[in-house]
This record gives C-alpha cells, structure tokens and sequence, in this order.
C-alpha cells in the first residue's frame, strides 16, 4: 500500500512521465518488489534487465571486490537510468551520500518515484549529462529505454529519431558544484561519454576519488583508444584491470594506488 506522503511525491513525476511515449515495444508501468526493493518500471522492456543485474544478481559491488563500501562512503553513479543500482547503494552507505545522474527525462522522472517509494534521504538526483566541458548537450535516444547516448548518432547507429537536450557538466565542475570532496566509488555507464569525460578531468580532480568502475564503449566512441584512457588513469594515480571484455566493451576498475 503506497501512502499519501509517498504519493504526494511521486504524483509530479507520474504526470510527467504519462506524457511520453517509451523508446522499446509499447509497454505500461508497473510496480514490483525485488530484492527488498519497491521499483516503478516499464514492463516488457529493457529496465528489467537493469533491474536483474542491480538488484537480482548485484553484478556491480560483487563485480568489483576492491571496494568494500563504508557506511559513510559517497558513491556516484554516472548514468544511474531508472535507479536500481542507486537503491543497491543507498542501503550500503545509509550515514553516506549517493548522487545518481540521469539525462533521461523519461527515465529521471522514473528514478525519483523509486527514491520516494523506499524513503531514501541519502540520494540527490541529477537531470543532467557529464560531459568534456560545462553547457549543454543532446542526448540521443536509442530504441530501448537504456543505451541512449550523448556521443553518438543513434540515428544512424540504431535508427532511433528522438533526442532530447539536457545541461552538461564536466566531472570536475560536477563535484565543486555539489561540494564532493571525496568519493569512494563512482560507476560509469554513459555509452562513450566515458572517454572525454575521464580525459578531460586532470589528475589532481581524479586524486578525489578511491575506486572507479568504468563501463567502457570502444565501438561507440573512436576518437580515443581504452589505452588512452588507461594510460591517463595510471598516471593520474590508478592501478587499472579489466573485467567482463566483449568485443569492444567491457569495465576498467580503476583503484587508488596505495602509497609505499
């Protein structure tokens, strides 16, 4: 049974999102239970699969056994679609803070009825791309509800049409904005963004943060190599492997190096 206070907080989202149209087969929204985790999402589509791998299977903390979150760690997460990741985190740092990005209107308005519904204080939502540099920039949709991309012509690569423009911020200028100090784990999945992301964040920026988990897309971003990337971690202070390599995809889990 949802309650009043809850609904009063998810009704503006709610109303927002009857008026779009979803990118993957015609399908309502639904509510479900996972995992201890009550999740409003689009049946039949691919949020389910988002929704096994965070919550049903939790690929991403077993994934990187590196980091052992602390009740008052602060995690980002980079791309954090409808949130079920952001729900996994938010129980594993309940004295911390989690900040989920999202440029997915659709799916923002999705995420913020799933805080609401677990009574999460510890999230901040971010409507909002990272990017190379501060403005704004257009988000290309795919055909699914996830894979949208602010670095590729999903027109040609997917033969979706839709778009949306959304504010743009390099990592940098994200982490003085929300006064972030420190971060103990950031994920990365945004289908290319990654690189000039990454690259564009000098050294003495990426000294803030202990472990990454970098969802890497080589076939949509070509202008740099996974190398490139690599090379500019370990410099900046990483110790870099790979996990989960398929084609031209995979993570990089870049670590802090410890000190001798």
């Amino acid at each position: 049974m949802i309650s009043k206070t809850v609904k009063s907080l998810i009704k503006p989202a709610y109303r927002s999102l009857r008026k779009v149209v979803s990118t993957d087969r015609p399908s309502g929204w639904t509510i479900g239970t996972f995992s201890g985790c009550e999740v409003a999402y689009r049946k039949g589509t691919s949020d389910e699969d988002v929704i096994a791998e965070s919550l049903d299977r939790d690929i991403y903390f077993s994934g990187v056994p590196e980091y052992q979150p602390k009740e008052d760690d602060t995690i980002i997460d980079v791309g954090a679609h409808i949130g079920a990741f952001v729900l996994r985190a938010s129980r594993k740092v309940p004295r911390g803070r989690v900040f989920a990005i999202e440029p997915c209107g659709e799916s923002v308005n999705l995420l913020k009825i799933n805080i609401a519904l677990n009574r999460l204080d510890n999230v901040s939502i971010h409507h909002a791309a990272l990017a190379e540099s501060d403005g704004v920039c257009t988000l290309n949709y795919s055909q699914c509800n996830w894979g949208h991309s602010t670095v590729a012509r999903r027109l040609r690569l997917f033969g979706s049409n839709r778009s949306e423009t959304v504010p743009a911020m390099s990592l940098s200028g994200f982490l003085s904005q929300n006064s972030i100090a420190g971060c103990a784990f950031m994920k990365m999945n945004c289908e290319g963004a990654e690189f000039p992301i990454l690259l564009a964040t000098p050294a003495e920026v990426l000294a803030r943060f202990g472990c990454m988990l970098i969802l890497y897309h080589s076939d949509i971003w070509t202008r740099n190599s996974v190398s490139d990337l690599v090379s500019h971690l370990e410099r900046s202070g990483f110790d870099c492997s790979f996990r989960n390599k398929v084609g031209k995809r995979g993570w990089i889990i870049a670590c802090r190096r410890r000190k001798a």
